[in-house]
């Protein structure tokens, strides 16, 4: 199981330490802001103006603030995306390791949405709601100090609906992780649905559904209105019972400065320093739920990375053996091919078995070795689909080598698989390819797959596709790879399932065989 980032490293630590060194100078700008206060009110009720030093206090303690302020707001966003991108790289290096099978049993829009409400979420706590904590950590106590400083007898009076308030907040705080569970379901149920629609909108308005879609689409965003409404309600309740707090604290200290007959500068102080009070009470709210909404993604984060993973970083570039003993779906299986070899897998299981030795998937009861060791050597898996990002078709067709060779090196290769047309184009290795080989004929996509491959230094390769099948120049194409490349191959014939018999089916074993 991966484990989720965490908050120890250097970088974050150093951004989070700010954060706090941040909230000490903005509890240090209204101390100072506090006592320069009250001495000019304490001045202009003696019937004279602010002594200089009072207004350059003044001054300094609200640049200080400024300064603070923007410190804090840079280190808190720092954070946030540090932390941001690790997840990402996080939940990217556990979804590559997943077997194929596993991965293909989850929907994309799924998958799709760890990367973009969990990362938001994430985002949001670590870079707003974990500092603003950490700000009213330093802030709210600093306050209170100041206003038992300014006069001991008014601060016990403007604390203590303060106090009231926070205790009410946590009382019914705890119901707000359960509003975010319902919205994010609603939320994600739409946007998996759209990221999986998308794609395929003009099919389905070919198909007249697009009505239909909307009508489920409105029906959905009605539901998510609900759930929304209820969570924004139950927060802004949270922010509401705090600033209610403050404000009866502020007339509580009117009511009893008037009793006490305190100085007026006293009260001005006082009354400045609950209005400072003001934005971390409100901001503990917000961050609370931020810091639900991160729990719920958390938690959906943790389930994905609990899903088994494979190793597939092996030995690279040796020319390899391969065995392969045990069972699969119940069928016993022993055989060794030779290093340089050209098989055909055939039968009802020659995709899993060919998946399994392509390391894309695994079996506890199926033992694939290399050379007689478990290290996967590098491999190219050519599949139904044309495996392509968007780019040069200089990029494409080195997107397995580490290194990539001069262009005189791609070109060769490439005119050798019979791609001398695109070559001959304007732009030539410039030209650009869409996402998915869109731009190229499926004859093309599978020339591209070898010469790949040969650019890749493929020690094993493995072709399971309809495009192969259909081509009628398969075995030109493997002969070509088989002549240019040391490589181990295996081709997935396309065998038809087996009819049910009165006669016992062949062993497995006997439906492999070494043949073109």
């Amino acid at each position: 199981m991966s484990a989720l980032p965490t908050l120890t490293t250097n970088e974050r630590l150093i951004d989070a330490s700010l954060v706090v060194l941040c909230g000490v100078g903005q509890a240090a700008a209204a101390t100072l802001a506090a006592f320069a206060t009250r001495q000019a009110f304490a001045a202009l009720h003696g019937g004279g103006g602010p002594a200089l030093r009072v207004l350059v206090e003044l001054a300094a303690a609200g640049l200080l603030g400024a300064v603070c302020l923007y410190g804090a707001h840079r280190s808190s966003e720092a954070l946030g995306q540090s932390y941001a991108n690790a997840l990402r790289r996080c939940l990217y290096r556990h979804i590559a390791a997943m077997p194929k099978a596993l991965h293909e049993r989850r929907r994309l829009g799924s998958l799709s949405l760890r990367f973009v409400g969990d990362l938001s979420a994430a985002r949001l706590w670590f870079g707003t709601g974990l500092p603003d904590v950490l700000t009213a950590l330093v802030v709210l106590p600093g306050a209170a100090a100041i206003l038992f400083a300014l006069d001991p007898a008014l601060a016990p009076i403007g604390v203590a609906p303060i106090g009231v308030a926070l205790i009410v907040m946590i009382a019914i705080a705890w119901h707000l992780e359960v509003r975010h569970r319902a919205l994010r379901a609603r939320r994600a149920s739409i946007a998996i649905a759209m990221i999986e629609r998308i794609a395929r909108s003009p099919e389905l308005d070919l198909m007249g559904r697009t009505g239909k879609e909307l009508r489920a689409l409105d029906e959905k965003g009605q539901v998510l209105r609900r759930d929304a409404v209820a969570r924004r309600s139950r927060m802004a309740t949270l922010q509401a019972i705090l600033h209610l707090g403050t404000a009866v604290a502020g007339l509580a200290v009117l009511w009893r400065a008037g009793q006490m007959g305190a100085a007026p500068g006293t009260v001005a102080a006082s009354l400045a320093v609950l209005a400072l009070i003001t934005l971390p009470l409100q901001n503990l709210a917000a961050a609370w739920d931020r810091y639900c909404a991160w729990r719920v993604a958390r938690g959906k984060a943790l389930r994905l990375l609990a899903t088994p993973t494979m190793d597939r970083s092996g030995a690279r570039g040796t020319p390899t053996s391969v065995e392969v003993t045990g069972t699969l779906d119940g069928a016993a299986i022993c055989r060794v091919f030779p290093r340089g070899t050209i098989s055909s897998l055939s039968g009802p299981r020659g995709s899993a078995l060919a998946r399994h030795i392509a390391g894309l998937d695994r079996s506890e009861y199926l033992r694939v070795t290399f050379n007689r060791q478990r290290d996967q050597p590098k491999t190219a898996y050519i599949g139904d689909a044309f495996l392509g990002l968007q780019g040069s078709l200089r990029r494409v067709a080195t997107l397995m080598s580490r290194r990539r060779p001069d262009d005189a090196r791609i070109r060769e290769v490439v005119a050798a698989y019979g791609l001398d047309n695109r070559l001959k184009s304007d732009r030539g290795l410039d030209a650009r390819v869409d996402e998915g080989g869109q731009t190229l004929t499926s004859d093309e996509t599978l020339r591209l797959d070898f010469a790949r491959a040969e650019l890749g230094r493929a020690r094993l390769l493995i072709v399971d596709s309809v495009r192969f099948r259909a081509s009628r120049q398969r075995k030109v194409l493997v002969e070509l790879f088989a002549r240019r490349c040391d490589a181990t191959v295996f081709l997935v014939e396309d065998v038809p399932e087996p009819q049910p018999s009165s006669t016992p089916s062949a062993p497995y074993v006997d439906q492999v065989c070494n043949a073109l």
